[in-house]
């Protein structure tokens, strides 16, 4: 068996034939225009989220572009298809384009049903596709080799919170184990089907034309006869909560407006009555609903990502440890008494990643209005955060002498290997605050306790 033979039986395959020339192709990520294509090889096992936009068939070129974010012009709607490969399998799949979505195989009958549990999609799907060597060896040229030293570490912090549980759960699987939908399907988030539990209009991505709202509404999910969705509508099926509506039932007076604003009851109540208990799955959900409106320009899960993002964000209850919480409100105990540090650490990590991903340019030219919306919602919780290493700061700076480098807007290191941190030429030093308002003070016990 030759090196190449040996590679492609290690690493898994996605052969998928039928996108024309000019069409958009990309994978974890990142995004091409296609010439000549058969597939991907040498997927690394694990997670892979392929996005793809097909040119017209008399199309026969389009410009390339790198930018994720944007659609080059006369390519169609964008459609995802996520799965989890096992090492050297091999799937197999074809593009209708005159239907405009991926042929179903025979296993899968007349069927459209999706599987909304693991469990349920493992005992449909069909046994691992044989492909002849000579077959693959023709397909060569025109397969994409799976760049894993350039993408693995990113890929990973953008989706390694996402499990098959959390595909089966929000997007459903086939009768192969894929998790496909495309830019226009709607979200249980959105409105009307987080609300009221009906369906929800299919929009479409962009930025605003002049004078014009960002999203259009253009097709209802309604069948064309009038007759309601089925149970399964191909909805994506987040947790689902009315962030205008947050506190529990029957509180009044301070705890009503207390719990409006802190959204810590809530969080808790979807994680545990929803996800099972898993705070991790609340962050995987962050993290599909990302790079489904960043990748596929889905704006239902746009929505979804500003209604999670808000969620963890003003959860500032939590961010206490559970003996510094207010045990006066009747509805602090229905809250976790572990610690939440590694939901907003892994929260925290997720935004740094997901920062990252975007181009310098995201916010001007694609959501402007997702910008303030973020900017406004970190200020929550982490104000809480902040307090405290304020305290730790001031504290050991005025008992011990240490310079943690940290005040209120510093962005100086905490240490270097000195003990000491470099500072930017604007920011100041703790030896110059020696007088006036900001100058460091001992704090007793009491005073101490308030900044809890």
């Amino acid at each position: 068996m030759d090196k190449w033979a040996a590679k492609l039986s290690q690493d898994a395959l996605l052969v998928l034939t039928g996108l024309p020339r000019g069409s958009e192709f990309g994978f974890d990520g990142r995004l091409w225009v296609l010439d000549r294509f058969s597939g991907v090889k040498f997927l690394p096992a694990g997670l892979h989220f392929f996005v793809f936009s097909a040119a017209p068939t008399s199309s026969s070129s389009s410009l390339p572009t790198t930018d994720p974010a944007s659609t080059a012009q006369g390519v169609g709607a964008r459609h995802a298809l996520l799965r989890f490969f096992r090492k050297s399998e091999r799937v197999v799949l074809e593009w209708d384009n005159a239907r405009e979505e991926l042929k179903r195989g025979p296993a899968a009958g007349s069927s459209t049903r999706r599987r909304r549990t693991t469990r349920q999609a493992h005992a449909d799907v069909a046994r691992d596709t044989v492909i002849s060597e000579e077959y693959l060896q023709s397909l060569d040229k025109s397969l994409a080799a799976y760049p894993a030293d350039e993408l693995r570490d990113q890929w990973a912090a953008l989706a390694g919170f996402v499990t098959e549980d959390t595909l089966a759960r929000v997007v459903g699987l086939d009768e192969q184990a894929c998790a496909t939908c495309d830019a226009l399907v709607g979200s249980s988030q959105d409105e009307a089907g987080a609300v009221q539990g009906g369906s929800s209009a299919r929009r479409t991505w962009g930025k605003a034309r002049e004078d014009e709202p960002e999203v259009g509404e253009v097709v209802d999910e309604e069948g064309e006869d009038g007759a309601a969705a089925p149970a399964d509508s191909g909805l994506l099926e987040f947790v689902r909560f009315d962030d205008k509506r947050s506190w529990p039932g029957g509180a009044v007076g301070a705890d009503l407006t207390r719990w409006s604003k802190d959204k810590s009851w809530q969080l808790s109540r979807v994680v545990e009555e929803q996800l099972g208990g898993d705070p991790k799955e609340l962050l995987a959900e962050l993290q599909l609903a990302f790079v489904l409106f960043t990748l596929v320009h889905n704006y239902s899960s746009l929505s979804t990502y500003k209604a999670l993002f808000a969620l963890v964000c003003r959860a500032s209850t939590l961010a206490r440890p559970s003996s510094r919480r207010d045990a006066a409100s009747p509805y602090t105990r229905d809250l976790p008494a572990d610690s939440a540090l590694p939901l907003f650490a892994s929260f925290l990590s997720t935004f740094l990643a997901q920062v990252d991903f975007l181009d310098e340019s995201f916010f001007a030219t694609q959501l402007p209005s997702l910008e303030q919306h973020l900017d406004e919602a970190v200020a929550g919780v982490w104000r809480e955060v902040v307090k405290r290493w304020d305290a730790v700061a001031k504290l050991t700076t005025a008992k011990f002498g240490w310079d943690l480098g940290v005040i209120r807007g510093s962005r100086a290191k905490y240490l270097s290997a000195s003990g000491r941190s470099k500072r930017d030429e604007d920011e100041v030093d703790l030896e110059d605050l020696e007088e006036g308002e900001d100058a460091p003070v001992v704090l007793d016990d009491d005073a101490l306790h308030d900044l809890y």
